[in-house]
C-alpha cells in the first residue's frame, strides 16, 4: 500500500510538471504567432511609408519639371525665339528669355538641363552643361518623335530621362521644341535615400515600359511574378508613372530572424526547465516522497521509531523536530507503562488512548496535504507563504506532542490561528475565522488540543460542498465561575433528530464507542470528565440560523489557585 502511495505521488508530480511545461510552451507559441504577425505587418507598414515618401518626392520633382515645360511652351518670348530662323537674331532673343522667365523658381539642380530648339533646329541651352554634339544629337532624336513625348537617352556618357514638348508659334509655319532632361543618377539617389535597406523595387515607367529602376530585374515590374505591387502612381502632369513593389523575401526576413531567435530561446528555455526540474526533483520532490513514505509507515504501537534522514537540508531539519516529538511521545508512553503516573490501570489505559488520539490529530494525511501545499507554493514562487505554512506545521506537531497535558488558553488560541491559516490555504481561501477570547483568561490553563478537533470537524464535515463564505466563530468567556468555550460554524448543520442522537451517543461509555464516527467529540468528552469530572461538559446544538455550535465548559481556576 505504501509503495502504491509513493508511486501515485511521483506520478502526480510528473503530471504537474508536464502540465506546467505544456502550459508555458503553449503561451510561448501564442506569443510567437502574435509577435511574428505584428513584425510582418510592421515591416509592410514601414515599406509602404518609404514608398509613399519616394513617390511624394519624385512626384514633386517631376511635377516641377512638367510645370516648367508648360511655362516654356506658352511663353511669348520663347515662342518668338523658337520661330526665329536667322541664327544671329536667334541668339539675340535669348537675352529676353533669361529676363522674362523666373527660372530660379524651379528646382534646376534636379532638372539639370533645359534646351530650347528653333524651327531650323537652332538650340539654346537655358541651363545645363550638355556639349554641342549632345545637343545636336538630341535635336535629331526629338525631330523623329511626335511631340509631346518622353525622353530616355544617353548623352555625353550619362543617362537622362526627360520630356519634350512642342512650341507652337504660327499655325501655318513649323514649330520648335523645349526639352527638359533629368540625370538618371539624381533619380536613383532619391530612391536610395528613402530606401536604405534596399527592401523596395522602384521603377519609372512610360506606357508600360520601364525607363529606369533601382534594380536590374526589370521583368519584376512587367510580369505577374512573386512580387506584390505596393503603389502605382502618375508623376505630376508628365507621361511618367512610378511603380513601387515590395521584395517578398524582405517581408519574410524579419519573421525568419524572429523565428530563429524564438527557436533558440525555446531550446534554451527547455534546457533550463529540464535542468531546474532535475534539481527540484533531486532537492525537493524525492526527499518529500521519502518523508511522506516514512510518516505513513509509522506504527504507533511499534515502540521507539525515528524517521530516517533524506540528505536534504530543507527536510532534515523537519525530520529532527518530528523525531524529537516522537521521542517525547515514546517517553510519555514509557512513563505510562512503568506506572510513573501513579494512577489506576483503567485510567492509564484511558490516558494511553487519549495520548494516541492526540497524536493522530496531526496525522500523516494532514502532514502530506500540508507538504503538498508547501510544494505548490514553492513552485509558484510564493516563498513567504510556504515558509509560514512550514513553520505553522512545525508548531502544530510540536504543540500536539509536547510533554505537558495542559496549556495556557492563549497558547491554544495561537495554535488554532495557525491551524486555520494552513487549512485556509489548502481550501483556496474559502475560510474565515473569528476569535474572541476574554482577556481575564490569560493566566488560565486548559487541556491541550481540546478545541482543534472540533474546528477540524467544522471544516471537513460542516463545510463539505461549500465553495466560499465558510465562517467559524471561536469564543471563550468567563461566566458564573466557569469558562465557556463556543465553536460555531455556518455549515450544512444537522437536523434536530441527528443532534439528539449525537448528544445521546456522547453519553455512552468509551468501551461502547467502537464504530462511533464522531470519535473526536467522544474523546474530548472523556478528557473533560477525566480532568474535571462532572464540572467539564460538552454539548452540541444548532447554531443561530445555520450550522451547529459546540459548547464546552470547564471550571475557572483563579491565578492564586483553587476553583472560583
Amino acid at each position: 500500500m505504501l509503495q502504491m502511495n509513493n508511486i501515485g505521488t511521483k506520478n502526480r508530480i510528473r503530471l504537474i510538471s508536464l502540465i506546467l511545461f505544456l502550459t508555458v510552451t503553449t503561451l510561448w507559441a501564442l506569443f510567437y504567432f502574435i509577435i511574428s504577425d505584428y513584425i510582418s505587418d510592421n515591416t509592410k507598414m514601414q515599406m509602404a511609408l518609404a514608398a509613399d515618401q519616394i513617390i511624394e518626392r519624385l512626384g514633386g520633382e517631376f511635377s516641377l519639371a512638367g510645370k516648367l515645360s508648360y511655362s516654356l511652351t506658352n511663353n511669348n518670348d520663347v515662342k518668338a525665339l523658337s520661330a526665329e530662323k536667322d541664327p544671329d537674331e536667334f541668339f539675340k532673343l535669348t537675352e529676353k528669355i533669361n529676363s522674362s522667365m523666373n527660372i530660379s523658381a524651379f528646382n534646376l539642380d534636379f532638372t539639370g538641363n533645359i534646351i530650347i530648339y528653333g524651327a531650323d533646329l537652332h538650340y539654346y541651352r537655358l541651363t545645363g552643361k550638355l556639349g554641342n554634339t549632345a545637343c545636336a544629337r538630341l535635336a535629331n532624336i526629338i525631330s523623329s518623335y511626335s511631340l509631346p513625348t518622353h525622353l530616355a537617352v544617353t548623352l555625353d556618357q550619362q543617362n537622362y530621362i526627360g520630356y519634350a514638348d512642342k512650341i507652337s508659334f504660327n499655325e501655318t509655319e513649323g514649330s520648335g521644341a523645349a526639352a527638359i532632361l533629368i540625370a538618371e543618377e539624381k533619380i536613383l539617389e532619391i530612391m536610395r535615400a528613402y530606401d536604405q535597406a534596399g527592401s523596395l523595387l522602384v521603377a519609372i515607367m512610360v506606357n508600360g515600359e520601364v525607363v529606369t529602376a533601382n534594380t536590374d530585374k526589370i521583368n519584376l515590374f512587367t510580369s505577374n511574378g512573386s512580387k506584390r505591387p505596393v503603389i502605382h502612381s502618375r508623376l505630376g502632369i508628365t507621361p511618367y508613372e512610378i511603380l513601387v513593389a515590395a521584395d517578398a523575401r524582405y517581408l519574410n526576413a524579419s519573421r525568419i530572424y524572429f523565428t530563429i531567435v524564438a527557436l533558440i530561446t525555446a531550446a534554451i528555455f527547455a534546457a533550463v526547465t529540464f535542468l531546474y526540474g532535475g534539481i527540484l526533483s533531486r532537492r525537493f520532490f524525492r526527499p518529500m516522497v521519502k518523508v511522506i513514505g516514512s510518516i505513513e509507515n509509522l506504527n504507533a504501537d511499534a515502540g521507539t521509531e525515528t524517521l530516517p534522514y533524506v540528505q536534504s537540508e530543507e527536510f532534515d531539519g523537519l525530520i529532527d523536530k518530528i523525531n524529537e516529538l516522537l521521542k517525547n511521545l515514546e517517553n510519555k508512553n514509557l512513563e505510562v507503562k512503568n506506572g510513573e503516573l501513579r494512577i489506576k490501570n483503567a485510567e492509564i489505559e484511558k490516558q494511553k488512548a487519549l495520548v494516541f488520539s492526540l497524536k493522530k490529530q496531526i496525522n500523516a494525511h494532514f502532514t502530506i496535504n500540508t507538504l503538498n501545499a508547501v510544494r505548490i507554493l514553492i513552485e509558484s514562487g510564493e516563498l513567504e507563504k510556504a515558509k509560514a505554512i512550514a513553520e505553522g506545521l512545525t508548531s502544530l506537531i510540536r504543540y500536539a506532542h509536547a510533554d505537558d497535558e495542559k496549556v495556557n488558553i492563549w497558547d491554544e488560541l495561537d495554535i488554532l490561528e495557525k491551524y486555520v491559516y494552513i487549512m485556509n490555504i489548502r481550501y483556496n481561501g474559502k475560510l474565515a475565522a473569528d476569535f474572541d477570547f476574554d482577556d481575564r483568561l490569560m493566566d488560565n490553563c486548559m487541556p491541550r488540543m481540546l478545541l482543534q478537533p472540533i474546528m477540524e470537524n467544522s471544516i471537513v464535515h460542516g463545510f463539505n460542498g461549500m465553495e466560499s463564505g465558510c465562517v467559524i466563530s471561536v469564543k471563550a468567556i468567563l461566566q458564573g465561575g466557569v469558562i465557556a468555550f463556543s465553536i460555531s460554524d455556518n455549515g450544512r448543520g444537522m437536523s434536530g433528530e441527528e443532534l439528539k442522537a449525537l448528544n445521546a451517543k456522547l453519553d455512552i461509555a468509551p468501551e461502547m464507542a467502537r464504530g462511533f464516527e464522531n470519535i473526536a467529540l467522544l474523546n474530548i468528552k472523556n478528557r473533560l470528565n477525566y480532568y474535571y469530572g462532572n464540572a467539564g461538559r460538552l454539548n452540541v446544538q444548532p447554531n443561530d440560523g445555520r450550522g451547529i455550535e459546540v459548547r464546552i465548559t470547564i471550571p475557572f481556576i483563579s491565578p492564586k489557585g483553587g476553583l472560583v
